[in-house]
């Protein structure tokens, strides 16, 4: 297998080569072979893909030059079609960048500002875990709702139950026919459910006050027109900014679609799961999307959960 890997990386092929050049025998000065190793980590299917045939850096280079120039057009006067075939042919430079540079956030969206837009997000995401991830998030989401509900109405005691019962009073007074309302229960109770702090992720804020909320590595930040006390997540926002690096790079009106286009961007910017939610995280990936890394066990809690959800 190790040689075969070597003829792969011989050939250029950049999922296996991203990881050349290790210490070896051969190679005395290397860098260690643990260190920095880049690999798929959570089902992605293109990882690091090769340029398409015929195709070049310095090609790539001016398609992206042209989809910058088209994004300083107004709406009205950018030409979709070649925006969207321009970010089919640079997916595999668009993940170069991410993957062996880590740019930081604003300079990564002032290169790609087609990326940072709801319908591209999921378009990003399908190329990289070949998954339609608005349909899969939600279809799942919806199955699974109302066993949530019901395994969080057992959840009473604690601290984390105190406040499992006021997000769960506060839905009882929604309208039962507003299925975004349910969706919204049964992702704002899951972190309460794993005991897990999402007050650092999820907010919500005044208009007056969302620069002092807009911080964080990862956060969703909800404007609502009175202070919502139930774990930091409103039913019916005004909008909702997905927060990277302290910059605000997108706004949605509804607090779910948010948390599926976070979810989106942390696979398409490589970023790692916030470290206070990250069984929240999994649950999305693991359970609701079936992405598993095989070689990865599933949390005690995150297992528990799976197998009462069925």
């Amino acid at each position: 297998m190790g040689n075969y890997r070597t003829k792969l990386s011989r050939a250029g092929i950049k999922d296996v080569a991203v990881n050349a050049g290790k210490r070896s025998r051969s190679n005395p000065e290397g860098a260690s072979q643990r260190a920095n190793i880049k690999r798929p980590r959570r089902g992605e299917i293109q990882f690091l893909p090769n340029y398409p045939r015929g195709e070049n850096k310095d090609t790539l280079e001016t398609q992206r030059m042209e989809m910058v120039e088209e994004f300083k057009k107004t709406p009205a006067d950018r030409d979709m079609i070649l925006i969207y075939t321009y970010m089919q042919h640079t997916f595999a430079l668009r993940r170069e960048e991410i993957v062996t540079l880590a740019p930081p956030i604003t300079e990564f969206k002032a290169r790609w500002p087609g990326l940072f837009s709801e319908a591209h997000v999921y378009g990003e995401f399908h190329r990289v875990a070949s998954q339609n991830l608005q349909y899969s998030f939600f279809a799942a989401l919806d199955r699974h709702t109302p066993q949530l509900l019901k395994l969080y109405k057992q959840r009473r005691t604690g601290a984390f139950g105190e406040k499992m019962k006021d997000l769960l009073i506060a839905y009882e007074e929604q309208d039962k026919n507003d299925i975004t309302a349910a969706r919204t229960a049964a992702l704002a109770g899951l972190p309460l459910y794993l005991k897990e702090d999402s007050s650092e992720i999820f907010k919500s804020c005044k208009e007056e006050e969302s620069e002092a909320f807009q911080e964080g590595a990862v956060a969703l930040v909800a404007m609502v027109d009175e202070e919502d006390t139930v774990s930091g997540i409103p039913f019916q926002p005004r909008h909702v900014s997905v927060i990277l690096e302290d910059q605000v790079v997108m706004s949605l009106k509804s607090w779910t679609d948010a948390v599926v286009v976070l979810f989106g961007l942390i696979y398409a910017l490589n970023l790692s799961y916030p470290a206070k939610l990250s069984g929240f995280f999994e649950f999305i990936q693991v359970i609701l999307l079936n992405l598993d890394d095989e070689r990865k066990q599933l949390k005690a809690k995150l297992q528990a959960l799976k197998n009462e959800l069925g």
